[in-house]
């Protein structure tokens, strides 16, 4: 049984487990060579192909997805270096990190853990739907920064299992008045938000992704595209007031005013009226996109 520690005390352990992260916390190897070629500027489409198709099962799930209705391409794409071709570095780079996440996912088995996997994906497709009704330019980072954002939740899931079991009754407790928030400082001193900025730091991911996964509750405090954070943001919170949330609907939190700015530079006549819009549309977009993640969990 985990002893009972400090908050503060608890922190730094938390600080310490990250720390060895890749000792403890490896992403697949393939996936890190991805990362690397993706990130360099003297590498070709040829050179991420060969890394690819060195890898059978993702070359398989790379096809699949090019050929599912997420992208609606109308001729078959029938091999990696054409799938790299019309998909682009940036893409086939969120698609691997988004299989290494769904792993995370798939380890658990709990009912909290199940109900965070549906909210982490109805983030990510209400985070694209978001950014597309603001008319930005469509990018996959959209569905990987909101299937990203709630991952320190997963950490604290996996490796502090007994005290987050204790958070999970304590949030159920009548008497209690803390936000899932409150008590996650008062648990451990740290937010699931900053350790999952860590996590991801530590394995290299984009800065925009850490970005958004670490001020996602605070837009504020956002250092590299603050609208996309705020896409985050507003996604996180239409899906908890639609429901779709590991928590009861009493921890729902209002929209930061950071978050309404940044849609506003975007949307001057965003409204109450969008909101509801969108709201309208998101069991929809879940259901037409759900072949999406379909094929990567086969």
């Amino acid at each position: 049984m985990e002893k009972i520690s400090s908050p503060e005390s608890t922190r730094q352990r938390i600080l310490e487990i990250l720390s060895r992260t890749k000792d403890i916390l490896t992403l697949p190897t393939i996936v890190q060579e991805i990362l690397d070629i993706t990130s360099s500027k003297n590498t070709s489409a040829s050179d991420l192909t060969k890394i690819l198709e060195s890898d059978p099962a993702l070359t398989t799930k790379i096809l699949a997805v090019s050929n599912s209705a997420y992208y609606g391409f109308v001729k078959k794409v029938s091999t990696v270096s054409h799938a790299v071709v019309i998909l682009g570095f940036q893409e086939i780079q969120n698609i691997a990190l988004s299989m290494s996440v769904l792993k995370l996912f798939d380890r658990r088995g709990s009912e909290f853990s199940d109900k965070l996997w549906r909210h982490c994906f109805a983030v990510a497709v209400a985070t694209r739907m978001i950014a597309g009704y603001l008319n930005m330019r469509m990018d996959g980072k959209y569905f990987v920064g909101g299937l990203l954002h709630d991952v320190g939740k997963i950490f604290l899931a996996q490796y502090l299992p007994e005290l987050f079991n204790r958070l999970l009754v304590r949030i159920d407790d009548p008497g209690n008045k803390l936000t899932y928030h409150a008590l996650e400082f008062k648990f451990y001193g740290i937010s699931h938000a900053e350790i999952g900025g860590r996590l991801l730091k530590s394995w290299m991911f984009p800065l925009d992704i850490v970005d958004v996964t670490s001020f996602h509750h605070d837009p504020s405090k956002a250092e590299i595209d603050p609208l996309f954070v705020a896409c985050v943001h507003l996604a996180d919170i239409l899906c908890t007031f639609n429901g779709i949330s590991p928590l009861k609907d009493q921890y729902f939190f209002p929209v930061d005013k950071e978050a309404l700015s940044q849609i506003h530079s975007q949307k001057k006549d965003f409204s109450t009226e969008d909101m509801n819009f969108l709201l309208s549309r998101l069991d929809i977009e879940i259901e037409r996109q759900s072949s999406f993640v379909s094929v990567f969990r086969r």
